[in-house]
């Protein structure tokens, strides 16, 4: 251990730090008790860096304390603080205005009892917060040195072997234990930009799902949706006819709507469909639009398909035929409507029944 200092004699009448009348016994198992709790510190960065400056504080009658990490390209930053250590800039541990920065190049512990005589001190620094006595060890992690612990007095020759050895210990414990912090930091921050990574992904998974499934046009379940539905709806109630029933719907007329007033117009009576089907059925009915003017409802479940389907279907015509304006324009919208109910069909032959009833209700009204 390196120890140079101004003066070669102690003063007779020196501060020894240390609890004063306690044995060199006492003193050092309070340091091993220390290095202990340092060493199994569980909690954040933060608590670990003010525990371990209250404990080498308490131990060496310090009257401050610091800890500066090294930043690569940045020189030492302040991490934690204490007493008299508050008083001292951040520029001033950089500047070798304290044993901080030849600490640090030097990778070993030094100590001073008279910084006014101390040639590796330059500067006020330690004159303007009266620091008189100093000692800095490095904070190991494995190879590296994150930075450095420095404590000091108000007077000199404050610290004993005794002390500088605590120091130095307790210097050695704090390296590992702040670089092993520092490693579960850094995971979780790893962590965290993976979970962010991860919900981009999912974000963006559920966007081209919902492309694949969805209308882009009215945000109707589309064709592929509905299929996948309607099987489902035949498998469950295979054996049970009668319980649900599909319906297909056709405007009447649309071709002209784009024609006169521009596709933007047709967009939005299109649109305006879908809303007035979504409102008239439950939340259990799953309305799909299969492209053009063409839209399909599948209604499930109901008691009577073959009566319940008849009134359903006069009551969306009856919403469809309400006076309505639709980008300034004011618009009766009419539509063909046909239906099959299930009779242990399979969803495309289901489909096309369904299909077929409606061009036959379209073709007896004359409509195209």
């Amino acid at each position: 251990m390196q120890s140079t200092t101004g003066h070669s004699t102690r003063d007779s009448r020196s501060w020894v730090a240390a609890s004063r009348g306690n044995s060199e016994f006492l003193r050092l198992r309070n340091v091993v008790d220390a290095l202990v709790r340092t060493a199994e510190h569980s909690g954040s960065t933060a608590s670990l860096l003010d525990d371990a400056l209250n404990t080498v504080m308490e131990l060496t009658r310090a009257t401050g304390a610091v800890v500066l990490l090294s930043e690569a390209g940045k020189g030492l930053a302040v991490a934690s603080v204490k007493g008299q250590m508050t008083q001292v800039d951040r520029s001033a541990f950089d500047s070798g205005q304290t044993l901080a920065r030849a600490c640090l190049e030097s990778h070993s512990v030094l100590h001073s009892d008279a910084t006014h005589d101390d040639p590796r001190v330059h500067g006020p620094g330690c004159h303007r917060a009266k620091m008189r006595s100093l000692i800095a060890t490095p904070l190991r992690y494995g190879d590296d040195v994150l930075g450095v612990l420095e404590v000091c007095s108000s007077v000199t020759h404050a610290f004993d072997t005794i002390d500088a050895q605590a120091v130095a210990l307790l210097g050695n414990a704090m390296g590992g234990a702040l670089g092993r912090q520092m490693a579960l930091d850094d995971n979780a921050r790893l962590l965290a930009r993976l979970e962010e990574a991860l919900h981009v992904t999912q974000a963006t998974a559920r966007k081209y799902k919902d492309a694949a499934l969805y209308d882009a046009l009215t945000g109707l379940p589309n064709r592929a949706m509905l299929e996948g539905q309607l099987e489902e709806a035949c498998r469950t109630h295979e054996g049970h006819a009668n319980r649900f029933a599909l319906m297909f719907i056709d405007l009447d007329g649309f071709k002209p709507i784009n024609d006169t007033y521009g596709h933007a117009t047709g967009d939005a009576v299109l649109r305006e469909v879908g809303r007035v089907l979504h409102d008239c059925v439950r939340d259990t009915d799953l309305v799909a639009r299969l492209g053009g003017d063409e839209f399909v409802i599948l209604l499930s479940p109901l008691r009577d398909a073959q009566n319940d389907v008849q009134l359903i279907a006069a009551a969306i015509k009856r919403s469809l035929e309400q006076p309505r304006e639709i980008d300034g324009v004011e618009f009766t919208i009419r539509a063909s409507v046909g239906w099959e109910t299930f009779n242990n069909h399979d969803a495309q032959s289901m489909l096309a029944a369904a299909d077929q009833a409606m061009y036959r209700n379209k073709k007896e009204r004359g409509q195209r």
